[in-house]
């Protein structure tokens, strides 16, 4: 591993750019990372191994996820082609993330060893007749992750690409060929329909996230008496040698501070915690899992706006190369940021030992690899790395979270991008009055979204895009409900509503009914006053509370449970020996209003009053 010159890497790559057609003098510096202001080589163009450079990564990956390993393909001339193609794709213009070269580099290999294994051991053996077979092979590739199951279109793209890839690459050298596939494209052999596009990623249960939740917030409210009592065991000093003799010492001091359930249950409950911490983080902002992983020390700030507070998490966006950005949270989020520092701290002081002692040996690849995640609040110990230390993976918060799901005995495949879903899901349906498990945590996101826009410009703009689109859903769902036949409606709307019902039936001007119902609900101002749904989008005449009277209001079947209820109630209080006149007007006021709604809504209403008669006689 030298250094090298910024002039030197661009010296290097011109001259290997003109080399590329010709297959000579293939030697020089194809990726290159930096340390301590210094540039160092990381990849050779005739290593078998080349490494990505760190700063394309996104932050929390392992570092073998930089690797591609040209071992990997059987033949030397074709494992010669591949590099020409991995070459060119590396130093495009428009520079691809790790992640992207990676996959290119995956679809890559098991198109050269399918060539392999036909007998075919260069590019110029390729025929369209070659190419067709491969494709007939991809469709018969079933999934990695559910056997049996055909490989869906977009995954078949990726992988018939890689041949367009080697044809478009390869076309100035000696290895060049004939367009795999002259009449077609690999979008169109791989049967892959874009723009259709489905939600994939499951929300979680509210019976399974308000089990998370409990058992994560009640492990945040005891941080501080968990890691006082790592922190005075930590500090402990055992008489004895032996290390069994010292677990029993420092479990009997545990004791001594109120806590009998031993040192291996200590340990146990800490980790509980982070975990915890993690689902606290993910269920109240929305992040994804590399961000998660990026968030470092002291990396939130907060903001008074009108006399309310606003909290706001930091961390880094690689997926869509946003940068710094930040998320509007609840001070749980924060608190369990918070918890997380001090969780890490004993990691953190194990990493500037590292890093002193990889100054000391000039090792310029490790302290590239501690810089980058010193401060990460997510800090690990890999024991199979001679605990070498790393930032939370992707790949490690899926276990966290699996194990997180065990400890409580659920039976749900619970995953880190699930968060992000029911976060838009639970953001909604926040605003639209169904006040959920999490309800207390989502105050902000029932305010106005130009508001929340305008309060931080780095704000995870993506986000917003997925609460809109899941708001977007709730309402069709709501508006083509209003417009089935058969379901009973209430409100000042309502007639309006009904009319248009008949009028959507005679001028069947839409191409079905879900087009009809997309395009209606684009026109309609939705909020939930609580006993409506209110169609209101200028915030004046309002009915303040009489929504059953207002020309901006509906109410639905979905509403029935609450207007009978209340209704309930007035019968109640009716039968309050000391009742005032006035106090007797306005409950018979309000039963007038119930009765009305009710019966639009197709209620019995002297079934209801039969109901409290039958439960007082019991």
């Amino acid at each position: 591993m030298g250094t090298v010159t910024g002039a030197e890497v661009l010296a290097d790559r011109e001259r290997l750019l003109k080399a590329l057609p010709r297959g000579e003098g293939l030697h020089g510096i194809v990726t290159t990372d930096r340390a301590e202001s210094v540039l160092y080589v990381l990849s050779r163009y005739e290593n078998d191994v080349w490494w990505l450079s760190k700063s394309k990564e996104t932050g929390n990956s392992v570092d073998n996820k930089r690797k591609l390993d040209f071992t990997r393909i059987s033949g030397e001339q074709l494992r010669a082609e591949a590099k020409v193609v991995m070459a060119r794709l590396i130093w495009a213009e428009n520079a691809l993330a790790n992640a992207t070269i990676r996959q290119h580099f995956h679809n890559l290999v098991l198109w050269l060893n399918w060539l392999h294994d036909q007998g075919i051991r260069s590019h110029t053996q390729v025929t369209p007749l070659v190419a067709f077979r491969y494709v007939q092979y991809v469709r018969r590739l079933t999934s990695p992750t559910k056997p049996g199951t055909p490989l869906g279109g977009q995954a078949k793209f990726y992988k018939l690409s890689a041949v367009e890839r080697c044809w478009q690459d390869l076309r100035d050298t000696a290895s060049g060929f004939d367009h795999p596939w002259p009449d077609s494209t690999a979008t169109a052999l791989a049967e892959w329909k874009q723009g259709v596009k489905k939600a994939k990623t499951e929300i979680i249960p509210d019976d399974v996230l308000k089990t998370l939740f409990q058992l994560a917030e009640s492990l945040l409210r005891q941080a501080n008496d968990l890691l006082a009592h790592r922190d005075a065991v930590a500090a402990y000093q055992p008489r004895s040698k032996d290390r069994s003799h010292q677990r029993k010492e420092k479990s009997r001091f545990l004791k001594t501070r109120g806590w009998d359930q031993g040192l291996g249950a200590l340990r146990k409950t800490l980790r509980d915690l982070r975990d915890g911490c993690f689902v606290i983080i993910l269920a109240t902002t929305g992040i994804r899992a590399h961000e998660l992983g990026l968030i470092h020390r002291d990396e939130w700030f907060s903001e008074v706006r009108d006399g309310e507070r606003f909290y706001f998490l930091v961390s880094r966006s690689d997926k869509t190369h946003a940068g710094k950005t930040s998320w509007l949270c609840p001070k749980i989020a924060i608190d369990a940021v918070k918890a997380l520092e001090r969780l890490s701290a004993p990691l953190q002081r194990d990493l500037e030992s590292a890093l002193e002692a990889a100054k000391g040996a000039e090792d310029l690849k490790e302290i590239t690899h501690l810089r980058s995640i010193s401060g990460a609040v997510g800090l690990t110990k890999v024991s199979a790395q001679k605990n070498r230390l790393y930032r939370l993976s992707s790949k490690s918060l899926y276990a966290v979270l699996k194990n997180f799901a065990k400890t409580l005995g659920l039976d749900w495949n619970l995953t880190s991008h699930q968060f992000r879903r029911t976060f838009a899901n639970y953001a909604v349906h926040h605003k639209l009055g169904d006040l959920r498990y999490l309800r207390d945590h989502f105050k902000h996101w029932s305010l106005d979204m130009t508001i929340l826009y305008a309060m931080n410009e780095n704000q995870d703009l993506e986000l917003y895009d997925e609460i809109y689109a899941a708001f977007d859903g709730k309402r069709q769902a709501i508006v083509g409900h209003w417009l089935e036949p058969d379901t009973p409606l209430s409100g000042g709307m309502a007639g309006h509503i009904r009319q248009m019902r008949g009028r959507t039936q005679e001028a069947r001007t839409y191409k079905d009914r879900r087009e009809m119902v997309e395009a209606i609900s684009e026109l309609v101002f939705l909020r939930s006053t609580g006993i409506a749904w209110c169609t209101n989008d200028t915030g004046v005449d309002c009915a303040g509370g009489q929504c059953e009277d207002c020309e901006h209001g509906c109410i639905d079947d979905t509403h029935k449970p609450f207007w009978e209820g209340l209704y309930l109630q007035q019968i109640e209080l009716l039968q309050i020996d000391d009742l005032t006149d006035s106090g007797s007007k306005t409950v018979e006021r309000t039963m007038e209003r119930c009765e009305r709604v009710l019966t639009d809504l197709g209620v019995d209403i002297n079934r209801l009053k039969e109901q409290v008669t039958d439960v007082e006689l019991t």
